[in-house]
């Protein structure tokens, strides 16, 4: 990748330390206040670089197949719709949350992963789609990307580092990843899977998908870890960390969270749906 963090953290530690008055706003649908307080125009142009520096670095796994990506595009246009929705259900001005969303999928039959930058952008590797199957499988991981993007996320956490690098100078990196971030890590997962289940559930999918999906990871992950490892320490490490010093959830607390949302939603929306 051509960007990197510590240069980009110092320099938005130079041209905002004038800045650095504490910013306050709140997280749709959980209410959590959270600390945003770098420019947005400073979080777009590192969403931006990091974006499309991946898709040069990546061009020729980009998937291309027009009937294949109109699927995975109509899924996000109808979460996109159920955002709207939300809002509307809430008497909110959607305006605010309206983001310029763009898809892209990368051929990889070994990456069981998904990510979305802070100006709306989401890339799915082709083996989280497959292990996905159906449509509503899909619309969990979509209703999650987004729930990251309509939740700044992005911008919490550069908030979040650049102000604990000004302040500690950043010599407080690996005390300060083990004992602030990471919990804050495990929280905005959770809030990314609470608000898309609401917004999957409002753009016409099924909300059990979402707890299915993740217990089908658990077991796989579960599955995975019967197998022998042989001198990867690094693999062995991950595998046998405690859940407090990882930056997600467990997927088996990710499906028993779901299953319960599930029944909530329904609940929430049965008249206005």
């Amino acid at each position: 990748m051509k960007f990197n963090r510590r240069n980009f953290i110092k320099s938005t530690a130079i041209c905002g330390c004038s800045l650095l008055i504490p910013s306050c706003s709140t997280v749709p649908v959980t209410g959590r206040k959270q600390l945003n307080w770098v420019p947005e125009r400073m979080i777009k142009y590192i969403s931006d670089s990091y974006y499309y520096d991946f898709l040069d670095e990546n061009y020729l796994r980009i998937e291309k197949d027009e009937k294949y990506m109109k699927r995975i595009q109509d899924i996000g246009y109808n979460i996109e719709k159920g955002i709207k929705k939300y809002f509307e259900f809430q008497n909110e001005d959607f305006r605010k949350f309206k983001f310029d969303y763009e898809i892209n999928v990368i051929k990889d039959k070994r990456t069981l992963n998904a990510f979305a930058m802070a100006n709306a952008k989401i890339v799915l590797y082709s083996r989280i789609i497959d292990f996905a199957e159906s449509d509503d499988g899909i619309a969990v991981i979509l209703g999650h990307e987004m729930g990251h993007v309509i939740a700044r996320h992005v911008q919490e956490r550069i908030s979040q580092r650049v102000t604990l690098d000004i302040l500690t100078l950043g010599i407080a990196e690996l005390v300060t990843e083990i004992g602030f971030f990471l919990p804050w890590s495990r929280k905005q997962e959770s809030e990314a899977d609470y608000l898309g289940i609401n917004f999957m559930y409002l753009a016409g999918y099924n909300p059990d998908a979402a707890s299915k999906f993740w217990k089908k990871l658990d077991d796989y992950i579960n599955e995975v870890k019967k197998y022998k490892i042989d001198g990867d320490i690094i693999t062995a490490i991950n595998r046998r960390m405690p859940q407090w010093a990882k930056t997600h959830p467990s997927a088996k607390q990710r499906y028993k969270n779901l299953n319960k949302w599930s029944d909530e939603v329904k609940e929430k929306y049965k008249n206005f749906i």
